[in-house]
């Protein structure tokens, strides 16, 4: 009689038991890629936003205004008070903690020049830095917090806190 091949169940078990233990040595490696990757995709969304605003308010010769609103930030002509684009926060914006500069600032206007202007006309502060972090950090030393720096050209850049101000990536 000729025996069966195939795996018996005690090789199975093995298997199954040295994936679950690499899975488990590389879940929190994998957390820190996928926060990454969330708060890269937000950071580029505000930015686009903020660059949307500053190309319309040169476009338009009009001060148009970049405002945060709840789950995403909006664009709006002040002269009209029209609402020119909207970004709805699909990039996920929940999990996220969003921290900005100065407290309290939600918003930056941009004049017909397509400069950022100090203070906006309704008298709030102008917002200059927004930094994005993971809500729950990950333990993983791949994870990398984010800013957004709106610089009084109108220009924004996407930086890194962690990183002298003497690098490219650095925050100013």
């Amino acid at each position: 009689m000729q025996r069966a091949r195939g795996f018996t169940l005690v090789e199975l078990l093995i298997a199954v038991g040295i994936v679950a233990l690499l899975s488990a040595l590389a879940a929190p490696a994998l957390r820190g890629v996928i926060e990454n990757a969330r708060i890269r995709a937000v950071s580029e969304s505000w930015q686009n936003g903020m660059a949307l605003a500053r190309t319309a308010s040169v476009r338009l010769n009009t001060n148009v205004e970049f405002t945060v609103i709840s789950g995403g930030w909006q664009v709006n002509r002040l002269d009209t008070g029209e609402t020119l684009h909207r970004g709805a926060g699909k990039e996920g914006t929940s999990g996220l903690s969003l921290t900005y500069t100065p407290t309290g600032a939600d918003s930056v206007t941009f004049d017909s020049f397509g400069r950022a202007l100090p203070a906006n006309p309704d008298g709030t502060a102008t917002l200059t830095r927004i930094d994005l972090r993971s809500a729950v950090a990950p333990n993983s030393a791949t994870y990398k917090p984010l800013a957004i720096q709106i610089q009084a050209s109108g220009m924004s850049r996407v930086c890194d806190p962690a990183e002298t101000s003497t690098t490219a990536r650095g925050c100013l």
